[in-house]
């Protein structure tokens, strides 16, 4: 006859150090909601430092091409070939990037998106479109060739960029698009050619401040 002593014990399963703590499970909830929060962020330090590169080359390339110009003819056509080329892989890498931030999202947020891309894209075709129009009515390239095309871009979509956020209550970014119109009429006083240069300065600093301020962003989310 078995005695109670030949019951075997069942062990514990596991010891005090494998308890899960509540504060251990609130600081996996703060790392979860951080990680999806940075997963969401389409606008990333690197994004921004991509893009300073990008303007600080295009418009670097356009006021070289012109500073010593006189009179002004506008930017050679092997400048803007290398603009072009530019920009062609600036959207190829910034569309690659946007799909890769997306993938899987739907809803109000991809309808969202593509207003706001129609109502930034369109303006900056009617820029372009208005300055053939110039150029058929007479204008000399000083303003076809050289304020217009610097400035008219940072005029035009960034007030509609400006509306957009106004509109959603975003202040931040309303602030950001205002700045960028005030630098870019301050930037049509400097003429042709030196609206160039300005415009490639301001746009390389400010896109590295963004940057900068991105990344402070993300550290504290």
């Amino acid at each position: 006859m078995n005695g109670p002593h030949d019951i075997p014990s069942t062990p514990p399963v596991g010891g005090d150090d494998d308890r899960f703590d509540p504060s251990d499970a609130a600081d996996l909830l703060v790392s979860a909601r951080r990680k999806a929060r940075r997963g969401f962020e389409q606008r990333t330090p690197l994004g921004f430092l991509f893009a300073a590169v990008v303007v600080g080359a295009a418009y670097g390339a356009l006021w070289l091409s012109v500073r010593d110009q006189d009179p002004y003819v506008g930017p050679s056509l092997a400048v803007i070939g290398w603009v072009y080329g530019i920009v062609v892989v600036s959207v190829a890498v910034s569309a690659t990037a946007y799909r890769r931030a997306t993938h899987g999202v739907r809803g109000p947020s991809r309808r969202e998106d593509a207003i706001r891309g129609l109502t930034i894209g369109v303006p900056w075709i009617a820029v372009y479109v208005f300055d053939g129009a110039l150029k058929a009515n007479g204008f000399g390239p000083a303003i076809v060739y050289g304020v217009f095309d610097a400035a008219a871009p940072w005029l035009v979509v960034r007030a509609a960029f400006a509306a957009l956020a106004a509109g959603r209550e975003q202040w931040g970014e309303m602030a950001q698009g205002l700045t960028v119109l005030v630098i870019g009429t301050a930037a049509a006083f400097f003429g042709p050619a030196g609206s160039w240069g300005v415009l490639g300065v301001a746009g390389f600093v400010g896109l590295l401040v963004l940057g900068v301020s991105q990344y402070i962003h993300l550290r504290r989310i």
